[in-house]
């Protein structure tokens, strides 16, 4: 109940809506396939209102619809007195004792030329995503169950190749979502490019390469696990401001997977697809059910997994149990008096879904927090 008002803040703000549109047609197939299945599924609503589906969302979207934090909220925040400043990258967080005192900046005051800055602030809020906030933090000596969890949601992706039509390089991603198997395992479309494409083809490229000349035919599909491994955190020690991650793909990840990949592939068979092309080296093409169910049983060979991620969290956990959380329940760093964190570095846990939304709300209500608690 306390969550419901900062999500239905967020939600509004953003413009959270369905597709507008027809369905294009690698949404539409996806969907032949879950209806084969009998498998309970949802259109996922995005940030998006007016959708010209221009398959542009992760580079830009041209058309503005994509409502993002420079749209949404940023030139509110800037009338109301708020400042921005562009090409700074934070060192590191100066501290008096318990207390964080401002930060040590790289600052480009002209084009090209950049100086050191320090920059003095009453309270300090780190809002550098799950892999640069536990970097930074550690960078500058805040360490207590900082950076020890990191958790993710790996994702193996495949291509399908229809005998009709698809262009899904023209159209927007496939907006359904597989939730028969939620919170474990999720099954969805992944967006789609030619050079995405030769990505995914990449580790069996001289099988595979030929499919190129049938990109028109194809589109990208994903499986999505809750991620049961734990990762790490970590800035360089080279000075060179990199940060360094690990996660484990653990046995219960790597059976989620599997079994993913064979429930994804029978749906796009059952869909009318010839071929299912997963993101496995030396695996085979997979052309029928006999295929594709085997690895309801098999576990696929976990060093030969391309995985991806783009659902990231829980680095810098909050909660009440100070024996595993870097925060309290409302971000307040703990041996600290005014340093914070309000990202999804925050989440204690993994959600099992796109974690966006949960981001959002959190911020809000612990912004909302701080401010009642400073006034």
């Amino acid at each position: 109940g306390e969550m419901t008002p900062p999500f239905e803040w967020a939600e509004a703000r953003l413009g959270i809506s369905k597709y507008e549109g027809e369905w294009p047609k690698s949404t539409q197939v996806f969907a032949r396939g879950i209806d084969a299945m009998g498998w309970a599924s949802q259109e996922v609503p995005r940030a998006a209102p007016g959708c010209r589906s221009t398959n542009a969302c992760a580079s830009g979207c041209p058309t503005g619809a994509k409502r993002g934090m420079s749209r949404a909220i940023w030139p509110e925040a800037r009338e109301r007195g708020a400042r921005l400043v562009t090409r700074c990258r934070v060192h590191q967080l100066l501290f008096e004792r318990h207390r964080c005192i401002g930060v040590l900046a790289e600052v480009e005051v002209d084009e090209g030329r950049r100086v050191l800055a320090r920059i003095d602030a009453d309270h300090v809020i780190v809002c550098a995503g799950p892999t640069e906030t536990p970097a930074l933090l550690r960078r500058s000596g805040v360490k207590f169950h900082v950076g020890e969890t990191l958790r993710v949601h790996p994702m193996l992706k495949v291509a399908a190749r229809f005998p009709e039509t698809i262009d899904a390089q023209d159209s927007v991603l496939p907006l359904l979502q597989v939730k028969e198997f939620w919170p474990d395992v999720s099954l969805g479309g992944a967006f789609f490019t030619p050079g995405h494409l030769a990505l995914g083809l990449s580790d069996n490229w001289p099988e595979t390469s030929d499919r190129m000349a049938r990109y028109r035919n194809m589109a990208s599909y994903y499986v999505a696990v809750r991620g049961a491994g734990r990762g790490w955190v970590r800035p360089s020690k080279l000075g060179d401001g990199a940060t360094l991650l690990h996660y484990d793909v653990g046995p219960e990840d790597l059976k989620n997977l599997s079994r993913g990949l064979g429930r994804l592939a029978s749906l796009l068979l059952a869909a009318g697809a010839e071929e299912v092309l997963p993101a496995v080296r030396g695996m085979p093409v997979i052309r029928n059910e006999r295929e594709a169910v085997r690895w309801l049983d098999e576990p696929l060979p976990k060093a030969n997994l391309s995985l991806t991620t783009v659902h990231a969290f829980s680095s810098c956990p909050i909660g009440e149990r100070s024996d595993r959380c870097a925060a309290d329940s409302f971000g307040k760093l703990r041996r600290y008096e005014n340093l914070y964190v309000n990202d999804a570095s925050v989440l204690p846990d993994s959600p099992g879904v796109n974690p966006q939304g949960s981001v959002m709300a959190f911020a809000r209500r612990n912004a909302l927090h701080f401010l009642n608690q400073i006034s």
